[in-house]
């Protein structure tokens, strides 16, 4: 191999987005096209390229990853997920504080595809978004980290509650006071019910806020400042959800039943 697989798969966007297409299985010309939405006489020479330094064979027309080949686009896809999700909001992601995510998720966060990030107006400025309300009422269920004071969650959770829905929220310690000394009503009605589990999180680290459903994951991250500026990210994909779930699962294996 005259190149270095270095230059081979990081010098150029092409021939890494044909090895993780070709990750999937073997492609012919045509669904290469299709896959790709371009002429297969652009691909001829990312290709050649990639056959040259033995990664991608071709066997009666159709191409597939050669096993080093494979090994190699499965250790860069996780990266290549990686520099697409932080590219897409560059600016946003380089004020966030990441040090309360678990190693192992932040090395999956490119797994939170396809995301928004909402900024409300002024005036909507506590007002939780159409379609986030929309999406827990109709949930089946809502797993919640209260981080930052809502005034207006204990009663919407409240009524998810009493709807039915299965809700499990972990409340950091000052959270959890306040909602104490000024929604206790919401709270005590909560804890009353059989499809609600509540939880106490009381570690020096303070997580995101996040909330994971059924259908869709939001995440309310601090900046690097330490403090919430409204920005928050939502996705519906099933990759994005799966994420929220295991960092809802390792904050709950941290706090206490309440």
């Amino acid at each position: 191999m005259e190149s270095s697989l270095t230059e081979t798969i990081w010098f150029s966007e092409k021939r890494r987005k044909i090895m993780l297409l070709l990750l999937d299985g073997p492609k012919k010309p045509d669904e290469m096209k299709e896959a790709f939405g371009v002429t297969w006489r652009s691909l001829i020479l990312p290709l050649k390229e990639l056959k040259e330094a033995e990664l991608v064979c071709n066997s009666e027309g159709i191409y597939e990853l050669s096993y080093i080949g494979k090994l190699i686009a499965e250790t860069v896809k996780p990266i290549n997920e990686i520099l697409k999700f932080f590219e897409k909001d560059t600016e946003y992601w380089v004020k966030r504080n990441l040090d309360s995510i678990p190693e192992y998720l932040l090395d999956r966060i490119g797994e939170i595809e396809e995301y928004t990030i909402s900024e409300p107006e002024l005036n909507d400025m506590f007002e939780p978004t159409v379609e986030f309300t929309d999406g827990l009422l109709h949930s089946k269920h809502v797993h919640s980290i209260f981080s930052i004071y809502h005034p207006l969650y204990p009663p919407f959770y409240s009524e998810l509650a009493e709807k039915g829905i299965q809700v499990s929220i972990i409340f950091t310690q000052s959270v959890l006071q306040r909602i104490t000394e000024d929604r206790n009503e919401e709270l005590q009605k909560m804890k009353d019910l059989e499809n609600t589990k509540l939880f106490l999180y009381e570690k020096e680290m303070c997580p995101p806020s996040i909330v994971v459903t059924d259908t869709l994951f939001s995440a309310s991250f601090f900046n690097i400042s330490g403090m919430y500026d409204h920005r928050d990210i939502m996705a519906f994909s099933q990759s994005s959800l799966k994420w929220g779930e295991e960092m809802f699962e390792h904050y709950k294996s941290l706090a206490t039943e309440i």
